[in-house]
């Protein structure tokens, strides 16, 4: 099966998600907690967050009578924050970081009397830093083989593409009966060429393609796949065939193809979008946590509800 080309920005990434996906990035609550979020181990406590409320209030940032912050603006708040953090963590791990120059960039248009030279300096650097992070994801380039083998081997959604076979057909009946079939040693390829309803299985192997290419970028899954066929590529295990899953085409037996098969096609997707799909991969597999006296972490949205 072959999907449509999506383009892919850093924008796409952080902020609002646009890919819609309730995936591996966990919905917990952190209660009783002195932190107010945790994203991958790292906190943001409530008295941090507190001082950024009263200073974002004192400087009229934002609009308030009581000296509190509303619940509204706390969660757009708390969501910038899991961005600040997630986006500062990927870059770390990827050998690259926010420098001097890129903050100049923003900093040298902001004029004499702007109100930011007021502000303190973990406010600066929280704005500045939001700003320009898009230029430094874009620096990061696909890691060498043995690194991508070893994210793509823990988890293929880290890579920010996937590499799949399916089976798809027409009742949850045989779509059980072709699972039984693969966990008792049968070749997926096989049953995929006999069974599949796929028109193109038979030639694939079940394979899904994009250009000729094993591996597609998940930023295009949504325009050509239900959510709940998303969602389970995306927790599925590498070399583990798994479903059903129901779609709009039917019943679907998946399959996170071995990392020898795909390893050419996933090296050379483009090398301009490497950092922005890592960037997706790194976002869709990371355990965001919210404490529950400020909201809930909504991965669908990519924000604080």
């Amino acid at each position: 099966m072959k999907l449509s080309k999506v383009s892919l920005t850093s924008r796409a990434i952080f902020g609002v998600l646009t890919l819609s996906l309730t995936v591996l990035t966990a919905c917990g609550t952190v209660s009783q907690s002195k932190n107010v979020l945790t994203v991958n181990g790292t906190n943001y406590t409530v008295a941090q967050f507190e001082r950024l409320s009263k200073e974002l209030i004192s400087t009229k940032q934002i609009s308030s009578t009581t000296d509190q912050i509303a619940g509204a603006d706390s969660k757009k708040i708390l969501s910038a924050l899991v961005r600040f953090i997630m986006e500062n963590e990927f870059l770390k791990a990827n050998g690259e970081s926010i420098t001097d120059l890129d903050r100049k960039s923003v900093t040298d248009t902001i004029a004499a009397d702007d109100p930011y030279h007021s502000w303190s300096k973990e406010l600066q650097r929280l704005s500045v830093d939001l700003s320009v992070a898009e230029t430094a994801v874009a620096r990061v380039k696909t890691p060498d083989s043995k690194k991508l083998e070893e994210m793509y081997s823990a988890s293929p959604a880290s890579v920010g593409a996937l590499c799949i076979r399916h089976i798809v057909v027409a009742t949850e009946k045989e779509s059980r009966n072709i699972l039984k079939q693969l966990n008792d040693g049968a070749d997926f390829i096989a049953l995929a060429k006999e069974f599949s309803t796929e028109p193109t299985a038979k030639a694939t192997g079940g394979a899904l393609q994009l250009e000729g290419s094993d591996c597609i970028p998940i930023i295009n899954f949504p325009n050509s796949f239900d959510l709940d066929f998303i969602q389970a590529v995306l927790a599925a295990k590498v070399g583990v065939a798994s479903g059903p899953i129901k779609s709009s085409l039917g019943y679907h037996i998946i399959l996170n193809r071995p990392y020898p098969e795909i390893a050419k096609s996933l090296s050379k997707l483009p090398a301009a979008d490497s950092g922005p799909r890592l960037a997706l991969g790194f976002f869709l597999t990371s355990k965001v946590t919210v404490n529950p006296r400020f909201g809930t972490w909504n991965a669908a949205l990519g924000k604080v509800e």
